[in-house]
């Protein structure tokens, strides 16, 4: 039986290219100094960039090289925001992370203490920095090749349960170069849905004039957040993009 896509999946690909256009135009048209002008463009271009190769990775079954471009992504989105924010001091924070003189974390800090409280909600009606802090660290174990990272290079056919207490459980587990696993790609689609939901909000919370695109984003993180493969209300969905995902019973694919 062939399995409809989920309303996450067809909400993001009507949401996508606007949200990109958007970001691309705010950054394009950013006044800062020249020095760090162009620094917001560029880290959307490397976002987009990005994407482009995980997915062709994804597509080809090669999920843990995907995953490890993927996180690569979060990391410029705060640059991004920076260059779109319209925050007074953006520029002035943006020059000390020209400078070397701000650290990814330093930044993710600033964000939450200047920008974050004017966005409201994240999925499941938790603060803004709650979301992001769960978004970020949810590949934050990808940002080396370990023991994590290399399961993703399998391929899980199914997990059993052990049919009495104290016995043991068993999995079925295909290993062979680009084993494309559905559910894996799944995933990895999922969280780059959640990039483009992240860029977009950046993006409404600084245009919030924008009724239709406000309602977009309104129906499509709706749709995220009601995908099995994240624990909703409890905002600790970084479990969920462990390697090795089942229900009871040996399922592997959910939605």
């Amino acid at each position: 039986m062939t399995r409809s896509a989920p309303e996450w999946f067809k909400l993001n690909e009507e949401a996508t290219s606007q949200i990109m256009r958007r970001i691309a135009d705010a950054v394009s048209a950013n006044e800062m100094t020249l020095q760090v002008k162009s620094a917001p463009m560029l880290a959307h271009w490397f976002i987009l960039d990005t994407l482009l190769l995980a997915n062709q990775a994804n597509r080809d079954g090669m999920h843990a090289n995907a995953l490890a471009l993927t996180r690569q992504c979060v990391e410029a989105i705060g640059v991004v925001e920076l260059g779109v924010c319209g925050h007074p001091d953006a520029e002035a924070t943006l020059l000390k992370w020209e400078a070397d003189e701000l650290t990814a974390g330093k930044l993710r800090a600033w964000l939450q203490a200047h920008v974050w409280p004017g966005y409201g909600s994240g999925l499941w009606n938790e603060p803004w920095f709650t979301f992001m802090r769960e978004f970020a660290g949810a590949v934050q174990p990808y940002a080396h090749y370990g023991r994590g990272l290399a399961q993703w290079q399998f391929r899980l056919h199914r997990f059993q349960d052990a049919d009495e207490p104290n016995a043991d459980s068993h999995a079925i587990i295909e290993m062979r170069p680009r084993a494309y696993d559905a559910q894996k790609a799944t995933r990895i689609t999922l969280f780059h849905a959640l990039l483009s939901y992240v860029l977009g909000r950046i993006w409404q919370a600084a245009n919030p004039a924008d009724a239709e695109f406000t309602a977009l984003m309104a129906r499509l993180g709706l749709a995220l957040g009601k995908s099995r493969y994240l624990d909703g209300h409890q905002t600790d969905w970084s479990r969920q993009f462990w390697a090795m995902v089942w229900e009871r019973g040996g399922g592997t694919i959910l939605e």
